[in-house]
This record gives C-alpha cells, structure tokens and sequence, in this order.
C-alpha cells in the first residue's frame, strides 16, 4: 500500500488511521475507495458537502484531488489507547506529518477518529498530549464545534471527525454525542459546517472542478 495518495498541495487533507492490517497487501492507497471503511466515514460527509455547495453557487469540491495519509502505516505500532507515552517510531511519524505541514500549510486536516486526531494535535506541538482514549465521540464533537468557529484560512486548521464508530452498533449515539443533540445527523451537521467553511473562503481556496 502506498504511504500516500494525490498531491500534498491541496488545500485539504484526510488523515485516517493505520492500514487495515488484512487488506494492507491487496488495497493500493490509504483510504482505498475499493474498502466500505471510507464510504462508511467519507463518502456521506463529502455528499452533504457536495449538494450544499452546487446549491450555493453551482461549484463543486475536487474531490479527487484530495491529500490522503494514514498517521501510520502498520497497526501493529499503534499505542494503547491508555497510553499517553507513544512509541519513538510513532512519534518520528508525527514528525513527518508536522514537516509536511509545515512545507504545505494545508487549510484543513480532517481527522478520522481518536488516534488520527491526536497524532494530528501532537504533529502540530499542541498540548496537553492525550491518551487517545480521552477523544470520545462527544470530545471529538466539542473540539469540532469549537475549532470551525475559529478557522483560520492562513494556517493549518485540524478537524476531527468519528472514524468506524460511526458504523456500529450504537451509531445513534455517536450522532447525538458529536453533534450534541437528540435525533441529530451527525452527517448533514458535518458536512453542512464544512461546506459553510468553504463557500466563506472559496476565492481563497484552489478546491474546484473548472
């Protein structure tokens, strides 16, 4: 499996998790679009995001251009979810991201699930450091809700979003717990606040099918 896929240049990344260990030999790129992990967590968000920018000004996302990584490449080096002490490979691999950042300045790292989010945090030097046990679905919602109101188009703006938790059995609560409200749609909520994002910056942002 490729350590990446597309350009870093792009105004906006996906960071998702680790390689599926089982898959990680037949899969080509992080996020395969072959594997349901990205039509459970992505597809949906970039849908909501897709019809309320067309509906806005008839644009559309260049969604094929998207920057994907993993935060790491093998599951295996994953810490504990207890743990707050990483690994000195992990880390190193925190450092990579952070010199990508640093090179790109991409406007927005969206983050799939609790590992990611932090690994992302702690590539960018921001503390305290957490175990990424600490990230729970209703935290990842308080972190979204309070860094999209605080975007910042002339630096890198990391985002969590829920990963697999998304598509068990107790969906329904990841919902409500994110997005903080009873019967809410985690989705539409999601990718409705990003597309309010884009549409506020789009003569900034180099995002879209001529």
């Amino acid at each position: 499996m490729k350590r990446d896929v597309r350009s870093p240049t792009f105004p906006i990344w996906l960071l998702g998790d680790s390689n599926p260990k089982q898959w990680e030999h037949v899969l080509e790129t992080p996020l395969d679009p072959r594997h349901p992990a990205i039509h459970n967590i992505w597809t949906p968000v970039l849908d909501v995001i897709q019809d309320r920018v067309f509906r806005e000004g008839k644009w559309r996302v260049d969604a094929l251009s998207l920057y994907i990584r993993n935060a790491i490449e093998d599951p295996g080096d994953k810490p504990l979810s207890n743990e707050v002490r990483w690994s000195e490979k992990v880390e190193g691999e925190a450092r990579v991201l952070q010199r990508l950042i640093d090179e790109h300045v991409p406007a927005m790292l969206l983050c799939f699930g609790a590992f990611s989010f932090e690994f992302a945090r702690r590539a960018l030097c921001q503390s305290p450091e957490r175990a990424y046990a600490y990230w729970r679905a209703r935290r990842l919602g308080e972190e979204f809700r309070h860094r999209i109101s605080e975007f910042d188009i002339a630096t890198t703006n990391v985002l969590p979003l829920l990963h697999v938790s998304i598509a068990r059995g107790r969906f329904l609560q990841s919902h409500e717990y994110f997005c903080d409200r009873k019967g809410a749609n985690y989705f539409k909520y999601v990718g409705e606040r990003i597309a309010a994002i884009l549409i506020e910056h789009r003569s900034s942002l180099e995002i879209w099918i001529e």
